[in-house]
């Protein structure tokens, strides 16, 4: 029997007892083992193995799943230290989705790590229960004289990235937002990183979206986007999630459904079809849905001496603008942020691309690596007096080390952009 005959028949097998294994996911058993994945691969640039490269994990998985190898700390180590970016799919001539095939190992040899169970065990209750986690946390925190919290988890993560929780999350009042005469209705994604740690962008995003006169809808409801239980090998209940939130975005007469995270855009859109069978096809990040409209509002803004925008976006000095590795490598999405802020009027110079090195629980379990990664960002980003990205995540990260420079949301420039406009009609 050859490769490619026990290939099919592991395809057939596997579709019985797993939501992953479709041959999308397994395809990864066509690889010839090119190498061309390892060219923009993070952990391979900064632990030059052949384990930490995608190819080097392919054929870890790839010998795993024909029972070749039985799991262990070092192909645990190897499989859950891919930041699972996606930039090793954009390079594969053959097409096969890495990232996909890492999901479906982890799924399989999450149990075997028993030092990991705590710490998924407590995302996968929070991540399920977000406000009543919030709830929780805010708790503590206020009693923080009495109980010295610090060395507890979730406080230690935040201490390390230097996040400060909000009063309130960005759901917590209305949920719908109406315009006079609007041209449309549009559904927010919030996502946990906006609604928990950073809601004055979904506050930007809202203000934005109505200052071009559509009705906003912030559902009540929304549940995690299911990536980082995905990532931990929580298949199930990642699905869960998506169905949840399927049910709630389905049922939503909208034009679209824009959200400040491309991780949870890409997951909204592309991974529910997999894991559930059907993903939110109207759903895109910022820049995709404003790109036409801002450049729309600009060219009427020609005509206008806007002396106070003008003085907003030089204040921002030179802007480097960061591309978060899900909107690159999933959604396509690069050139969109670029003309945004080059239609009104900022200063953008070149840099290198590259990944920020949150990648979610990744930054919890790898943080030597995670941060070696953010650096390679700092030296490159050091000419630009501001950053500016489309994902909370990477905002977060970047900011935990860059002190002396903003790092902001691209809708907090366009929000400041067309209340500007706003305010001259």
């Amino acid at each position: 029997m050859n490769r490619e005959q026990k290939s099919e028949i592991k395809i057939q097998d596997n579709k019985k007892d797993s939501l992953s294994s479709v041959p999308r996911s397994l395809s990864s058993e066509a690889c010839v083992r090119c190498g061309s994945c390892k060219a923009l691969c993070p952990t391979y640039m900064h632990d030059v193995t052949e384990g930490m490269s995608a190819r080097g994990r392919v054929v870890l998985l790839n010998k795993f799943n024909d029972g070749d190898i039985e799991p262990s700390e070092a192909l645990d180590k190897r499989l859950y230290s891919c930041i699972l970016c996606g930039a090793c799919n954009s390079l594969c001539p053959l097409g096969i989705n890495i990232t996909d095939a890492i999901y479906g190992c982890r799924k399989k040899i999450a149990k075997y790590n028993k030092k990991r169970r705590l710490l998924t065990s407590l995302l996968g209750f929070g991540l399920k229960r977000t406000n009543a986690g919030f709830s929780l946390i805010k708790f503590l925190e206020g009693i923080n004289n009495l109980l010295p919290v610090q060395n507890i988890l979730p406080f230690k993560i935040f201490k390390d990235l230097d996040i400060v929780l909000p009063d309130s999350p960005l759901r917590d009042s209305v949920s719908i937002f109406r315009v006079s005469k609007p041209r449309g209705r549009i559904a927010v994604f919030a996502g946990c990183s906006v609604n928990f740690l950073y809601p004055e962008a979904g506050r930007s995003l809202i203000k934005s979206l109505t200052a071009l006169n559509y009705d906003v809808i912030l559902p009540q409801g929304e549940a995690c986007c299911g990536a980082p239980l995905l990532g931990l090998g929580l298949e199930r209940d990642a699905a869960q999630l998506a169905e949840k939130n399927l049910k709630i975005f389905k049922d939503l007469n909208v034009e679209a459904v824009v959200g400040l995270c491309p991780t949870c855009i890409h997951f909204i859109k592309n991974e529910y079809i997999r894991l559930v069978g059907s993903g939110i096809d109207n759903a895109m990040e910022v820049p995709q849905f404003f790109m036409d409209k801002i450049q729309q509002a600009e060219h009427k803004r020609q005509k206008i001496d806007n002396k106070n925008l003008a003085s907003d976006i030089c204040h921002l000095g030179s802007v480097i603008y960061h591309d978060p590795c899900h909107s690159i490598y999933n959604l396509n999405v690069s050139s969109e942020p670029r003309n945004i802020l080059k239609s009104l009027g900022t200063n953008i110079i070149d840099s290198d691309k590259g990944c920020c090195g949150f990648g979610g629980t990744f930054r919890l379990l790898y943080k030597e690596l995670s941060e070696s990664i953010l650096d390679d960002r700092i030296k490159a980003y050091k000419n630009a007096d501001t950053i500016v990205t489309s994902c909370p995540n990477c905002i977060i990260q970047l900011r935990s080390r860059l002190k002396n420079k903003p790092v902001k949301h691209i809708i907090e420039i366009i929000e400041k952009a067309l209340k500007e406009e706003e305010n001259e009609k």
